[in-house]
């Protein structure tokens, strides 16, 4: 038996597949063979050691945490191309990696070992990343082609209107004040209405020609200005406006105006009471910044989220409240075109979370 062990643990030694076995809960090492000590940057000092003594930022970054579930579950888990930070000496290096925890059980369903196997896929993911780039700027083209038909065809109404009135108003000279005061006030809304069809179009091209070109946005100098813009197109609306911790950004700064002031809008168009509120906040963690957007409004009904961030889609609830429906369609391009994402929650009549994440730092701004 024990030369058959010797026997396994040597070609677990020269296998190309990195190898670790963990034997109690603490994730203590008890081996490692050099594929694995490759992809730590280690040596096998660490035999012997916990895993969370000797790579902290696995604690960090999470994975002992999956590691110890495992152990009291006996639950195997898998992963693919999940990032993951490799310490050498002072720095971090970002690798990408497919890996399994195999809890090994015995004849009572205990665990009493984790087997854990990983692959470094880095140049796959970032093969894939390019490529996916590449279909993205290429999905971009097609989405603005559609985004200008769709505004074209959303310019009708407001241009109709305008052609309306005036000929109503040349055709008959002698008309009361209250109507003029009508058609003025509905002049003043369509040419509004057209300002903001073209900014959404403008903002896109701009962000699709210039890619590459990214400032330091700072936002709590910023968001004040874009709060008194949204609030000029809905002087009616009544909403408090809270600010938290704003991190600046090292974005497209159209890219970053145009989603600030489209989930800014969406606040304030939505808002459901008397006691309204937008709540803007933000925070660091280890894989980037996040913006938090938390509003009380209307909010949207569940089985309607996985379809919000579709062109021309609007929650059912909200056919009163006039407007296009491509606002959230922007703001997911928009994230997903800086590498970032954007997640929702709702609930009618509680309010919407809208989650940002931007994979940076604050160093880099």
């Amino acid at each position: 038996m024990i030369a058959l062990d010797r026997f396994i643990l040597s070609v677990l030694h020269h296998s190309p597949l990195a190898t670790a076995i963990y034997n109690n809960g603490d994730l203590n090492i008890v081996y490692a063979n050099q594929a694995m000590l490759d992809i730590w940057c280690a040596d096998e000092s660490i035999i012997g050691k916990t895993l969370c003594a000797c790579f902290p930022n696995f604690v960090d970054e999470g994975f002992s945490a999956i590691l110890k579930n495992v152990w009291k579950t006996g639950i195997t888990y898998n992963a693919t191309e999940v990032a993951a930070n490799i310490v050498v000496g002072d720095r971090k290096i970002k690798r990408y990696f497919d890996f399994e925890y195999k809890a090994i059980l015995d004849e009572k369903g205990q665990t009493y070992a984790i087997l854990h196997t990983a692959s470094d896929v880095t140049e796959r993911k970032l093969t894939n990343n390019r490529m996916e780039r590449q279909r993205e700027e290429l999905s971009l083209s097609y989405k603005l082609d559609r985004l200008a038909s769709t505004l074209s065809h959303d310019l009708k109404n407001p241009l109709s209107v305008l052609k309306m009135g005036n000929d109503f108003l040349i055709k008959n000279e002698y008309v009361p004040v209250e109507i003029t005061k009508r058609w003025y006030k509905n002049f003043s809304e369509s040419i509004q209405n057209i300002e903001s069809i073209i900014n959404q179009t403008l903002q896109l091209s701009k962000v699709r020609g210039s890619k590459n070109m990214t400032d330091c946005v700072e936002i709590d100098k910023k968001i004040g200005e874009w709060i008194n813009e949204v609030k000029l197109n809905f002087p009616e609306q009544q909403i408090e406006f809270q600010l938290g911790l704003l991190y600046p950004l090292n974005a497209d700064s159209g890219a970053v105006y145009q989603i600030f002031v489209n989930l800014i809008g969406n606040a304030v168009k939505f808002a459901n009471s008397k006691e309204a509120y937008l709540y803007i906040d933000s925070e660091e963690t280890d894989q980037g910044i996040v913006y938090i957007f938390e509003d009380n409004g209307i909010g949207i009904p569940e089985d309607e989220l996985g379809k919000i961030f579709l062109m021309e889609v609007r929650g059912s609830n909200s056919s009163h409240i006039t407007g296009t429906g491509i606002g959230l369609s922007l703001v997911k391009d928009l994230m997903e075109f800086m590498g970032g994402t954007v997640n929702l929650s709702s609930a009618i009549g509680k309010g919407t979370v809208v989650r940002l994440f931007f994979p940076q730092s604050v160093e880099d701004c």
